[in-house]
């Protein structure tokens, strides 16, 4: 199967594996020290016969540690690649600027990457916070016009206390709902706003 996963990279260099539970999917979860919540994401999914291309947006300034952290991902999932798929990487640069333009230019960019019928994933953790939402644009994009399903967007975190990550804060989020709920919203017809959020309540009931 055709795999496309988004990762922002980081701005700075000298990044710390650390091992992560997962919050809301525990099938991600893995049991050794990893740097990238997208690894965890792609894990527990990869197969031999899969076809996986890594896109790796870069985002200019901090430390410039774009290079380095690239490397650091191919040679991590490299690492726990042992299915043997065939991964491919490209390293997007982009600049800091959260700009109309610049929006513009990197949805323009990130839509020709794109695949018929591929799964996608993302890894929001690092990178400007608007590239975030311009992702939620891109995989919308990917389902209406490339017959395309997404697979998981995870969000990676740690808490820093006198400067050193604290032991126990670390934790990955599946996401993945977040992005469901515009589709829901797209989805409901009620007659009213009162209606609309009645059908939302029942919706997630448990």
């Amino acid at each position: 199967m055709k795999k496309i996963v988004f990762v922002t990279l980081p701005l700075k260099g000298n990044l710390e594996k650390r091992i992560y539970p997962v919050d809301g999917n525990s099938l991600l979860e893995i049991k050794e020290p990893i740097c990238f919540a997208a690894t965890a994401a792609l894990v527990s999914k990869l197969k031999a016969d899969d076809e996986v291309k890594i896109i790796l947006i870069e985002t200019e300034g901090g430390e410039n540690a774009g290079d380095e952290n690239a490397k650091l991902f191919k040679e991590e999932l490299n690492r726990f690649n042992t299915v043997g798929a065939k991964i491919s990487y490209e390293t997007l640069s982009n600049t800091f600027d959260p700009s109309k333009t610049n929006f513009q230019f990197t949805f323009k960019t990130l839509i020709k990457k794109l695949e018929e019928g591929a799964e996608i994933y993302a890894d929001i953790t690092f990178g400007p916070k608007p590239l975030a939402f311009l992702l939620f644009s891109v995989f919308q994009f990917a389902e209406k016009f490339f017959n395309s399903s997404i697979g998981n967007i995870v969000y990676s975190k740690v808490e820093f206390k006198a400067g050193k990550i604290a032991d126990g804060s670390e934790m990955i989020y599946d996401v993945t709902p977040l992005y469901l709920m515009s589709s829901i919203t797209n989805l409901i017809e009620a007659p009213s706003s009162e209606r609309a959020i009645q059908t939302v309540e029942t919706l997630f009931e448990e």
